[in-house]
């Protein structure tokens, strides 16, 4: 086996990378995280070999990058000795699908040789796992690593996947070409050093989390329509601005600010009663009465009400809410969209952080 050591200095703000996990992990320091990855021969540890391990480790000064590269088959058992040694002293791991493949593969391997799975003792952090369930929220094709790489802006040296690089590390082991071993570590090298940049995504995790506050609701009126526009602060900056508009909303996030802008429904909607059996419809007036009034009306001008005309109109400027409530008014009974009567101090009723999460839960 060989070890392949390289002190680095920072590149990110370390102050700023510990704000962005304390939300996952309380107070965590990052000398308590350990970041790896790892490259194997296939994706059946009963019939494949682990040739390469990376971690990155964060001190006090600085970062250390090492790698274990397997020069033979019979490296592999000392290549896991020397990660489980480090995972006694961490808290922390942090993954790119760690917990979908690379967990689960050293598990495997670790049982085969009679040892304990440290790894699985620790917190876990895997950073696709969290991306994967936002993917539309991004826009992304594809959630692989090197698809958000290029959303953050990041383009590597490194021009192959790790499927690729099997059929290399089998050559290597036959004619020991110097520039297939440096493929094969270049590959897993930016895996690994790209890690804390992906870190920024917990900046609009935050979001998600309604780990944000409140600032202003501001009301646009013109000709055509009137919008309310619902401004929230940020505790991290996000690292690429979004502007996102499903349907006829408008989100926008850029820095520290998000932007919602929401149109106000104007015209007239109905609130369907809920113990309509109470109830009696009045067809010409298009309109229901209690039972306690019905006899006001002729029998010939009244009906049971049933759930779909038990209703009381209203005409005034309306605001989407995303989830059904006590007091909701719709188009028509079958309609999934739902609004309040808007007013001036509605959001001193409605939590505007819920009503925002309410909204992304809906169309993301």
């Amino acid at each position: 086996m060989e070890i392949i050591r390289k002190d680095l200095a920072y590149t990110e703000d370390r102050a700023a990378l510990e704000v962005l996990l304390s939300p996952a992990f309380g107070n965590v320091s990052l000398e308590d995280a350990l970041l790896y990855d790892i490259e194997t021969t296939g994706l059946n540890p009963k019939a494949s070999q682990l040739y390469l391990l990376g971690v990155l480790l964060f001190h006090k000064e600085n970062s250390e990058f090492i790698q274990y590269f397997a020069e033979s088959v019979r490296d592999e058992e000392e290549i896991l000795e020397q990660f489980f040694q480090l995972c006694q002293t961490k808290k922390v791991l942090i993954s790119f699908n760690g917990e979908g493949f690379d967990n689960r593969f050293i598990e495997a391997m670790a049982k085969s040789y009679g040892k304990l799975p440290l790894h699985l003792y620790l917190k876990q952090l895997d950073l696709f796992k969290l991306i994967r369930k936002r993917k539309k929220f991004y826009g992304l094709e594809s959630c692989s690593l090197k698809s958000c790489e290029r959303f953050l802006g990041i383009y590597r040296e490194d021009r192959c996947n790790g499927g690729e690089l099997i059929s290399v590390y089998r050559e290597y082991l036959q004619d020991k070409d110097s520039k297939k071993k440096n493929s094969l570590l270049l590959h897993n090298r930016e895996d690994i050093q790209n890690l804390p940049a992906l870190f920024s995504f917990l900046a609009y995790e935050n979001i998600f989390r309604g780990n944000i506050k409140f600032q202003t609701a501001e009301f646009l009126e013109s000709e055509e329509i009137k919008k309310l526009c619902l401004q929230y602060y940020l505790p991290s900056p996000v690292p690429v601005p979004l502007t996102l508009a499903p349907k006829n909303y408008l989100l926008e996030i850029k820095d520290k600010s998000l932007i919602l802008t929401v149109p106000l429904y104007q015209g007239e909607l109905c609130y369907f009663f809920k113990d309509f059996k109470d109830y009696e419809f009045i067809p010409s007036e298009d309109r229901v009465v209690h039972k306690s009034l019905a006899s006001m009306y002729p029998k010939e001008m009244r009906e049971k009400a049933k759930a779909s005309t038990a209703y009381q109109k209203m005409k005034t400027s309306f605001l989407p809410v995303f989830q059904e409530g006590e007091k909701v008014f719709k188009k028509t009974y079958q309609d999934k969209n739902c609004f309040i009567p808007f007013k001036e101090n509605t959001f001193e009723s409605i939590n505007p952080v819920e009503y925002l999460l309410s909204f992304l839960k809906i169309h993301f």
